[in-house]
């Protein structure tokens, strides 16, 4: 019998059983729950997940890039942050969310090339993990508790191995917390009730943080989805929010941001500043995130490094500019006088224009060895809906890739645009509650974007679920062109209030080196069906 008459026979085979493995799918995640908090200003948080598409034999297996599996673990893991450790660059920590209540967490200690996996806030956490990383060692992470009622953050101070016992910051209606930390402060915001609040806490060396600040509203915050980054100045430096409003629809809507200039001092945020319109709602569908929806994902951050582009803001969005024509692109603007005025929009994502196709959820990162400014987003510009080549299925601008890029002269041009990741990946066919999720955290350092991304292309091999089944994360740093770094950070800031030690961490899981399998080329896979997109909330 020769091999096409066998992969014929298997093929058939496999249609026959294909039913009893969907509803397999089914039953089991019919029993994986969600946390649906239905609010005018909030995302369904965390939805039951979706039946996933049974294997298709025929899908490609050949990376196209050089990816490394982060997550391997079985479900699916997505709204993912990659932290690198500035006192050990050879440090990484990769969170996220999981099926489980709790926050998935690997650290690696070589560089990324293995890992050891976990879960951190384990059966006490709903989601919504951001992380970030100060010069002093401590790896502060913020996150939702398991009833979406609490804003908690964790430390740790052994490079993610372990983390202490949670601090709360806020309570009630909360959503969508950020962190940033500052030359001797940290601070998280987050959506309570519709509007934006905050609060700051002094970091005066490694596991000697806090207490957190009285809880500070912001004038005329109402809106959500947006970020929060720490500049340079006294008491920990001077911290700006962003967030977008009305957060409802599928748009136009407007992105805001509120300065605190005394950081951690007794002044508080000062009025609202407009900074730009957008076509991107809060509930914005497009086909490669038909389910979850995007928002415009605004994001900032502060330059305060003592560079050439010191005291310089940065603020990257997702817009639409004909709306509601399914053609987001991936904009930049820059302050350089504290967000009170804003530089015209520059276009990051460097595709041809033409083509509709969706550049979505953008996250900024600044590099604090160079002051190089960098992005990273999920890009369909490749789908064109011929499967194999350009896409999983007949349907163009459905499946995503991840690129990256950066700029070396404050934001005024970008470099050429990089892909990452190793093959498409398709949201629907997760079968995750949140498809890709609102965000994706990244980080920069020494030169490198360090990026990670939820991917389902499975090229080489080690997810799993299977192909095209649900996210395992993946990463693959960019290295910046003819780039030395040199470190020049801001003069050390002098905390005002007391520090208090963080408790005891606790330990979690053993290392388990990622697996590279040689890819095996296979053939072109069978079209599905588009979904029918759910109705707005």
């Amino acid at each position: 019998m020769n091999t096409h008459l066998r992969l014929i026979m298997l093929a058939a085979i496999l249609a026959l059983i294909a039913p009893a493995t969907s509803m397999l799918h089914a039953q089991v995640l019919a029993a994986t729950e969600g946390i649906d908090v239905p609010d005018g200003t909030r995302k369904c948080i965390k939805p039951p997940e979706r039946a996933v598409k049974p294997f298709d034999l025929f899908t490609p297996l050949t990376c196209l890039e050089a990816v490394v599996n982060v997550s391997a673990t079985t479900g699916n893991q997505a709204e993912s942050f990659l932290n690198v450790n500035p006192t050990n660059p050879n440090n990484l920590v990769a969170t996220s969310n999981t099926n489980s209540n709790s926050i998935f967490r690997a650290y690696s200690t070589d560089g990324g090339t293995t890992w050891t996996r976990g879960t951190i806030a384990t059966g006490v956490a709903c989601c919504d993990g951001q992380a970030a990383w100060d010069s002093f060692g401590n790896l502060f992470l913020v996150y939702l508790n398991n009833s979406v009622t609490q804003v908690n953050v964790i430390l740790s101070t052994d490079g993610g191995a372990t983390f202490g016992a949670p601090v709360t910051a806020g309570t009630g209606s909360v959503d969508q917390p950020s962190i940033a930390v500052g030359n001797g402060s940290v601070w998280v915001d987050w959506n309570q009730s519709g509007s934006m609040v905050a609060r700051g806490a002094p970091v005066t060396g490694l596991g000697t943080w806090g207490p957190f600040n009285a809880q500070q509203s912001i004038p005329s915050a109402s809106g959500s989805f947006g970020g929060i980054a720490v500049g340079p100045g006294p008491n920990g430096g001077k911290v700006i929010v962003t967030y977008q409003s009305p957060t409802g629809g599928q748009g136009p809507a407007t992105i805001f941001a509120n300065v605190d200039a005394d950081g951690l001092g007794a002044g508080g945020f000062g009025p609202r500043i407009t900074v730009t319109t957008t076509n991107v709602g809060g509930f914005d569908f497009i086909p490669a995130q038909n389910e979850r929806s995007v928002d415009a994902e605004a994001g900032m951050v502060w330059d305060a490094t003592g560079g050439p582009f010191n005291n310089r803001i940065y603020l990257v969005y997702t817009e639409e500019p004909v709306n509601e024509s399914n053609d987001t692109e991936i904009y930049a603007r820059t302050s350089t006088d504290d967000g009170a005025t804003w530089t015209a929009p520059v276009r990051v994502n460097d595709d041809v224009l033409g083509p509709i196709r969706s550049q979505f959820l953008p996250y900024i990162v600044l590099d604090r060895t160079t002051g190089i400014v960098a992005v990273g987003f999920h890009d369909c510009r490749n789908d064109n809906g011929v499967p194999g080549s350009g896409g999983t299925n007949m349907i163009p601008n459905d499946d995503a890739e991840y690129y990256g890029t950066y700029s070396t002269d404050g934001g005024a041009t970008w470099a050429p645009n990089v892909r990452l990741s190793g093959g498409f990946s398709n949201a629907t066919a997760s079968g995750n509650g949140i498809d890709y999720g609102d965000y994706v955290g990244l980080d920069a350092y020494g030169g490198k974007l360090y990026a990670m991304w939820a991917d389902n292309a499975n090229c080489d091999g080690t997810n799993p679920n299977g192909t095209l089944h649900q996210f395992d994360l993946y990463s693959n740093p960019l290295t910046f062109a003819g780039i030395t770094p040199t470190p020049t950070p801001t003069a050390t800031a002098t905390p005002t209030a007391t520090a208090t030690p963080t408790a005891t961490a606790t330990p979690t899981a053993t290392a388990t080196p990622t697996a590279r399998p040689t890819p095996t080329p296979r053939f072109h896979p069978t079209p599905r069906p588009r979904p029918t997109p759910p109705p707005r909330p």
